[in-house]
């Protein structure tokens, strides 16, 4: 093992380089690019709400989809704001990413402390990442039968909301156990504080609509709040498997594999998943994500320019595929359980489903 990681470290370029082919990218950020980008989702949230309200039935589902999308998209925005790379001042960015990451109940500070400081600094490393690190054949076969069943709900092409719910939302972000715990506590316990009162002011108004115009209050609460919920915890549990979770891509354990560096981490674990162009420009440039990892820095419309520099500068180190919705089943089907120490994905029998992946 030693010798292996000794021919890796030898081999691998250094973060020097890696960020140096970056330095022709333009990278200046704009005020109002900032507003216009912020205020779009954000307008939409509020109009789409508001015609939850006073829309028949048929009309609050849609309604209800829409909102979803939106708080998916204002979580997008409140990323790039708590990342600094969204407005050139750093309270702005702060406003912007508390406001933005309200309706998708997010935490900020432990938010702040499990992507950017946790995620950024040990990706895919299983016992410091919140992203989806899979299980072991040894840690699924000690799983109660309940247990086992809410896994594959997770590892499924239909079951990314449950697995952000479950293993990002609940376990990091909301009820942290004390080693997952932001340092700063008071800060933590106002922000859901803040939560609660928010969630509390969202379901009294979806409360008091239903009364004042007779109708139903759980068809109100569904529509008006579960089901934004439902589709936000989907499309980000979706985004955050995708930017991590691929055939080639490798997951690491501190107790049985080297620490990976940083071309491993920041490159070789965020595969570029190609969507078709409005798609891409729905989600942000999100997918760009090995760019982003090399530099959080960069705002995220400057993206594609990085991405595309990085991927003349060091093609066989990043993992680029067209993405398409039976591609994406097929990879669910493979990424299930992990063997740490041959690197390779296998079956919830300890079946290889993939080659071993080579670092």
């Amino acid at each position: 093992m030693e010798g292996v990681k000794n021919r890796i470290l030898s081999d691998s370029p250094s973060p020097l380089a890696i960020r140096a082919c970056l330095d022709r990218v333009d990278r200046p950020i704009r005020l109002m690019p900032g507003l216009i980008h912020f205020f779009l989702p954000f307008v939409f949230w509020i109009l789409s709400l508001a015609g939850i309200l006073f829309a028949p039935l048929w009309a609050q589902i849609v309604l209800g989809i829409m909102n979803g999308n939106a708080i998916a998209a204002m979580f997008n925005i409140g990323h790039s704001a708590l990342h600094g790379s969204l407005f050139p001042r750093t309270w702005m960015n702060r406003v912007a990413g508390l406001i933005a990451m309200a309706p998708a109940l997010k935490p900020v500070t432990s938010w702040i402390h499990v992507h950017n400081y946790l995620h950024h600094s040990f990706t895919n490393i299983k016992e410091k990442d919140a992203g989806f690190a899979p299980l072991s054949p040894t840690e699924y076969n000690i799983l109660s039968p309940i247990g086992k069943f809410s896994y594959r709900i997770c590892r499924s092409w239909y079951g990314c909301g449950w697995l952000y719910l479950k293993e990002m939302w609940f376990k990091w972000e909301f009820f942290p156990s004390p080693q997952r715990t932001p340092k700063n506590s008071k800060a933590f316990l106002i922000d859901r504080i803040q939560l609660a009162l928010f969630i509390s002011f969202w379901f009294g108004l979806l409360v008091w609509f239903s009364v004042a115009r007779g109708e139903n209050i759980l068809i109100m609460l569904i529509t008006g709040f579960v089901l934004p919920q439902f589709i936000s915890c989907y499309f980000i549990g979706f985004v955050t498997f995708l930017q991590h979770t691929h055939p080639k891509v490798a997951w690491y354990s501190e107790l049985d594999s080297q620490i990976p560096t940083f071309h491993e981490s920041q490159m070789r674990s965020t595969p570029h998943l190609v969507f078709p162009q409005v798609l891409r420009i729905l989600m942000r440039n999100t997918m760009e994500h090995s760019a982003h990892h090399v530099d959080t820095a960069l705002p995220f419309t400057k993206l594609p320019d990085a991405q595309n520099a990085l991927e003349v500068s060091f093609n066989n180190y990043i993992v680029r595929e067209r993405w398409s919705f039976l591609q994406f089943v097929q990879n669910t089907r493979i990424c299930r359980l992990y063997d740490y120490k041959k690197h390779q994905w296998v079956g919830y029998s300890g079946e290889p489903l993939a080659e071993p992946i080579s670092l």
